[in-house]
């Protein structure tokens, strides 16, 4: 009874370590070893959340103060929301001029 017990018990463990959301400033601070991986993020939608047709642009702030840009199919969220968002980190290569940001394709997302 007690290994079956501690058994479940390591199984909800690594169940929800896989779920963990990575920090908004991990992605922007290494955006190269990111670059066209999946994460899951969360975060508050900023005054920045604009939807044309069926796109969205939005900016999500994380509890570490970081802002990332999301790209989106559907409505755009209304600003204070909580969000958690899975998606593509998306890099376009620095230039001689510039280091661009990376951006996130997103692939789903629920209110936290």
């Amino acid at each position: 009874m007690v290994m079956r017990r501690l058994g479940t018990t390591m199984l909800v463990l690594a169940a929800t370590q896989g779920f963990a959301a990575t920090p908004i400033g991990e992605i922007v601070k290494h955006r190269d070893a990111y670059a066209n991986q999946s994460v899951t993020i969360e975060g508050t939608v900023t005054v920045r959340s604009l939807g044309y047709g069926a796109d969205a642009i939005y900016d999500l702030q994380g509890s570490d103060d970081y802002r990332i840009t999301i790209v989106a199919k559907g409505g755009a969220p209304v600003p204070g929301t909580m969000l958690v968002v899975t998606g593509t980190v998306r890099r376009k290569p620095p230039d001689e001029e510039f280091d661009f940001p990376p951006v996130i394709h997103e692939s789903s997302r629920q209110t936290n």
